[in-house]
């Protein structure tokens, strides 16, 4: 029984750690994104 505990403990502890990760890993990849696309943006030069 105190095996299987463990092994719950640990099953968690990597569901867990395995979400944060892809949370940070989305998060630095919009932020990429989003410096991308600010970069890309140039103002509009009206000349007559």
């Amino acid at each position: 029984m105190i095996k299987t505990l463990v092994k719950l403990k640990l099953l968690k502890y990597a569901l867990v750690g395995g979400a944060l990760a892809a949370y940070a890993i989305k998060k630095y990849c919009d932020k990429k994104n989003k410096d991308k696309k600010t970069k890309i943006k140039k103002p509009l030069l009206l000349t007559r």
